[in-house]
């Protein structure tokens, strides 16, 4: 076997563009989470089909560069290309590590441990208490932190000005934006109080920073270095390909969503971040919405003025070759190539914000070097991008009471494609950032008379405000009451309402989790839902009525619904979610996820009533290595951390005893 590997090495890192024999495969994928390969392509048209198997990196003319994990892998060859194995560009280089944050600081030409990066950032707020909050977006798969620092005057006060975002190496090998965002967060910080035009962005807008998106594949070989990174997560799966896509849906690479992705979706349902950026490697453009279709964005012209002014502001930092391919620093997404399931899609169609992907580094892991120079390219131009928040037609809105409004905002004749935008629902800000000219625009909010404003101008870098006060709408239905309750196994929902006023009827939404095979699906700022049943309405009446459904196809935990009111002409209202907990029908234990797994994995298990619980890890000899429980639990759900630590790697068992019940499963290690 060493004989094998030391020969398949040979193949793989000296001969230029070898073929990988098929029968190798899977010895490769035993050395290499995701192999990086070239091929030819007759027509772009193949793109089309490829994108859907594999997760395309670049296409150059006619030549394609992709990876893949093994599963993809062998679904790529069953469609017979020629195709040529590339070293990992992570491969290619030996980064220079620093021995620490001061040394790292003062010339910011190395990489950061793991530890290190997480105590800068961690630094930064407590350096800045003031102006600077460091914000824990949730865990990877492999329980590293994804991190943001949020910079704002008013930093513990949600304000009427808009949120901003910056967020690099989603793919972990792209470690050049990695290192430009760690120094854009303490330029930002020192310049602040002494530097006006970094003083006035900080006064004005509420920025979020995230240096890196993806730590378990930045630090895929350890927390000491970023040689050998991967572009996938710990889970071998492409993060830019993980998101919901107009086009493909929910789940376009057929994958569940990753806890980086779910991160990154929660973040855009409970902010509104109007413009936000998402810095890659391997090229060196500026790329614009869509990705998913050839049709382009109704602000497509102010995508194109944003991104030539970014590269325009690079162009005068830098010398040619930089930034200089494609449309001199410029490019449509699916004009490039198309991809499905990307960030910036999903953060521009469903959270109806803005956002583009910008090619930072046409090498993806570049020498340390050579990062300060792509620092002085870049520094002016990350500024010019976030000042595009500062233009627009922008104002606040309210209702009568002067409360906050979360508001659509819609440009007559110029949107589509869900290009409408939405106030933010706590202070009701909004600013429509939008080509210069003059416009009509239309502000409706559930239950209030919708208002449209003519003749609204704007011109390039510059604002026009416009606060817009909406009149309430007599409600057509008053819903006085919504219950939920765990009736063994099932949930029994229940409504009243006090009054109705042409009430056709009832959806009854659950969020999307249900086993059933829901009748519709949908998302929106509360997130994913299924649609599982309709119960008719009383049309108009004047007298209480009480409605029931019940779901029968519910999961322990926690179960969340909410109702959509229908009227007959279609205006509809959607009422807040209502929870309720389902205990489990019966003791059972989960397979523990991931598994393998290294270094932690997730033990799950199912109580339904209180019960002393003994949960205990064995070797495959029946030694026990490790007693997790010895306790009296609650009924429910319950999740239990294991930690591989000081183990070896191979088989092991995991046995839960509980009510006179005795579950075992096996679980595997590797390291």
């Amino acid at each position: 076997m060493k004989l094998f590997t030391a020969i398949l090495f040979a193949i793989i890192f000296v001969l230029p563009n070898p073929l990988l024999p098929q029968q190798d495969i899977t010895e490769y994928f035993n050395h290499h989470p995701e192999i990086y390969f070239s091929f030819n392509i007759s027509s772009k048209d193949e793109v089309n089909i490829l994108t859907h198997i594999i997760s395309i990196d670049n296409v150059t003319g006619n030549t394609v560069f992709a990876y893949a994990n093994e599963e993809e892998f062998i679904e790529f060859l069953k469609l017979g290309y020629k195709y040529a194995v590339l070293t990992r560009p992570s491969l290619l280089v030996t980064p220079s590590m620093s021995s620490g944050i001061e040394d790292f600081m003062l010339s910011w030409d190395s990489y950061p441990t793991y530890e290190m990066y997480v105590s800068m950032m961690t630094q930064f707020a407590a350096n800045y208490p003031a102006i600077c909050q460091l914000i824990d977006a949730g865990n990877t798969v492999q329980g590293r932190k994804i991190l943001f620092v949020k910079i704002s005057d008013n930093i513990n006060i949600r304000e009427p000005e808009p949120q901003f975002m910056f967020s690099s190496t989603m793919h972990g090998d792209e470690t050049t934006g990695y290192i430009l965002m760690l120094r854009l967060i303490d330029s930002l910080l020192t310049s602040y109080g002494s530097v006006p035009r970094i003083t006035n962005l900080i006064n004005n807008a509420e920025i979020w920073i995230n240096p890196n998106a993806n730590p378990d594949g930045t630090y895929r070989t350890g927390n000491h270095t970023v040689s050998g990174a991967t572009r996938s997560n710990a889970n071998n799966v492409d993060l830019n390909r993980n998101f919901p896509d107009p086009v493909a849906g929910p789940h376009p690479d057929g994958k569940p969503w990753q806890p980086e992705t779910i991160a990154m979706m929660n973040l855009a349902q409970t902010n509104n971040f109007i413009l936000s950026s998402n810095f890659h490697g391997g090229a060196e453009v500026v790329n614009y919405p869509w990705d998913t279709w050839a049709q382009l964005h109704a602000d497509n012209n102010w995508f194109i003025y944003i991104s030539r002014r970014y590269a325009d502001t690079v162009h005068a930092n830098s010398s040619p070759p930089y930034m200089r391919g494609f449309n001199n620093g410029i490019t449509n997404g699916y004009a490039w190539y198309r991809i499905t399931g990307g960030r910036q899609d999903y953060y521009t169609y469903f959270a109806r914000g803005r956002e583009t992907t910008i090619e930072i580094s046409n090498t993806k892991l570049l020498p340390a070097s050579q990062l300060p120079a792509h620092w002085n390219y870049n520094k002016k131009s990350f500024l010019d991008y976030i000042e595009n928040t500062l233009y627009g037609i922008r104002g606040i809105v309210t209702d009568t009471s002067g409360n906050p409004l979360k508001a659509m905002i819609s440009v007559s004749g110029h949107d589509f494609n869900q290009s409408e935008i939405f106030s933010d629902s706590i202070t009701g800000f909004y600013n429509r950032m939008i080509m210069a000219g003059t416009y009509t625009l239309t502000f409706s909010a559930p239950d209030h008379f919708p208002q449209t404003v003519q003749n609204v101008s704007v011109a390039n870098l510059s604002s026009t405000e416009l606060n817009i006060l909406l009149v309430p709408d007599p409600i057509p239905v008053e819903l006085i009451s919504f219950t939920a309750v765990d009736a063994k196994g099932i949930v029994e929902l229940n409504w009243q309402t006090a009054a109705e006023l042409n009430n056709y009827g009832f959806e009854i939404h659950k969020r999307a989790r249900s086993k059933q095979n829901p009748i519709s699906s949908r998302q929106d700022s509360e997130g994913f839902w299924d649609v599982i049943g309709f119960v008719k309405g009383k049309g108009t009446s004047t007298e209480i009525s009480g409605y029931t459904f019940v779901d029968e196809y519910v999961s322990a935990g926690k179960n969340y619904y909410r109702l959509k009111q229908i009227d007959f002409d279609g205006s509809y209202k959607i009422y807040n979610m209502i929870e309720v907990e389902v205990l489990p029908v019966s003791f059972s234990l989960e397979q523990n996820y991931p598994n393998p797994f290294n270094p932690t994995t997730t033990i799950t298990f199912y109580l339904p009533y209180e019960t002393e619980v003994n949960l205990t890890v064995y070797d495959v000899l029946g030694n026990e290595i490790s007693q997790l429980l010895g306790e009296v639990m609650n009924a429910g759900k319950h999740n239990i951390q294991f930690s591989s630590e000081g183990l070896a790697s191979g088989i092991y068992f995991y046995r839960l005893f509980a009510g006179g019940n005795n579950f075992v499963r096996k679980m595997l290690v590797v390291k």
